[in-house]
């Protein structure tokens, strides 16, 4: 049973990180809906690992290098990620309120 739930899940964790001052139910629903949003905006739970990899490796082979000297296609790497994970960063937060500066969202292989 938990191969399959480790399937649907994607194999990943998600951690809501730097913002003690939340309950343990504000951040697992925050966490939540993190998942949820950055799912949807990547394709599914099975693409979350592999964009962030693509991204990471991206953000590796352009460092230092004028962004116009990038291919179109790392361009759409990058863009892809950051869009989404911006999108599933304020999905995720939204609720919360303001006070939440120092919050981030640590995505861990399982």
């Amino acid at each position: 049973m938990s191969n399959t739930s480790n399937a649907f899940q994607g194999q990943y964790k998600v951690n809501l990180v730097g913002c003690p001052s939340l309950t343990d139910e504000q951040r697992s629903a925050a966490e939540l809906r993190f998942r949820m949003a950055l799912e949807f905006a990547v394709g599914g739970p099975e693409y979350v690992l592999p964009s962030l990899q693509a991204y990471m490796l991206a953000q590796t082979l352009t460092e230092g290098l004028p962004l116009e000297e990038a291919s179109e296609a790392v361009e759409q790497v990058i863009a892809l990620w950051q869009n989404a994970e911006t999108d599933a960063i304020l999905a995720a937060m939204r609720p919360l309120g303001d006070n939440l500066d120092n919050a981030r969202f640590e995505i861990l292989p399982i």
